[in-house]
């Protein structure tokens, strides 16, 4: 973690707290300090996803990843240009930390419909919890990928690709759904953002047992983010698209 808390914010906590509590706090500051040290510890353990500015992709694909810098610089640079191509203008680097499940960790991450409630007895394959990863995500859904079906979003991926002049190890799956919430509640919570917007969803690769495909959106001011399912190798929905996602595994 690398933030500062402001006079303001700290000066709001403090005013909820009574009288005997800011006398107990003022008496007592090692215990203060022990508890906010939990407070952070238990924060560390449950952020799987941070933003990562350009230079510290950049600098990440050069130590884990063994890039020389310009191979890793050539990275950055194709996916800030996507960026500015989609009109945005945020991190495009994402580093994802092992463990998220997709079940279990989302409705703690940020708001979900439910609480994914109605999920839980999913049974659904392809459902791996995140990796240790660089993930380059720019949280727009691709040009042109609403209305198809499975193949041809695959067909438009591979096209995106090669204009975009993004890696060619790049934009080979949708991302598992796990990837996906996991991105989209640490998007939200950077900036307040839903996406993808317009309440539509995203693709992913992850199936229920009987083939459908899981997909991820409606992300609206009430229900929050939400699973749905989508029989893909039938005619494309409407409000069901994909992003381009560039994954760089990294080590334990």
């Amino acid at each position: 973690m690398n933030h500062k808390a402001s006079y303001v914010a700290v000066a709001t906590a403090l005013d909820l707290l009574t009288d005997d509590e800011l006398i107990a706090v003022a008496e007592s500051p090692d215990k203060l300090k022990g508890f906010a040290a939990g407070l952070v510890a238990e924060i560390v353990k449950n952020t799987f996803v941070v933003p990562m500015s350009d230079e510290e992709a950049i600098v990440l694909l050069v130590a884990e990843k063994k890039y020389d810098e310009e191979k890793a610089r050539l990275v950055v640079v194709a996916w800030r240009k996507y960026a500015a191509a989609m009109g945005y203008t945020g991190p495009v680097a994402w580093r994802v930390k092992a463990g998220f499940e997709f079940k279990k960790h989302s409705p703690l991450m940020g708001p979900c419909c439910n609480g994914l409630s109605y999920l839980q007895g999913w049974n659904l394959l392809n459902d791996e919890p995140t990796q240790n990863a660089i993930i380059f995500w720019v949280p727009r859904l691709a040009e042109g990928s609403l209305g198809k079906n499975i193949s041809a979003m695959e067909k438009l991926r591979g096209e995106l690709r090669q204009q975009h002049g993004l890696p060619a190890h790049h934009c080979g799956r949708f991302g598992s759904i796990a990837q996906l919430f996991a991105l989209i509640l640490a998007h939200f919570k950077r900036v307040g953002e839903r996406v993808p917007l317009k309440q539509l969803y995203a693709a992913s690769d992850t199936l229920h047992a009987d083939g459908d495909r899981v997909i991820a959106g409606s992300f609206d001011g009430g229900d929050g983010l939400s699973g749905n399912g989508w029989w893909h190798d039938k005619d494309g929905g409407d409000d069901i698209g994909f992003f381009l996602l560039g994954v760089e595994p990294l080590g334990e």
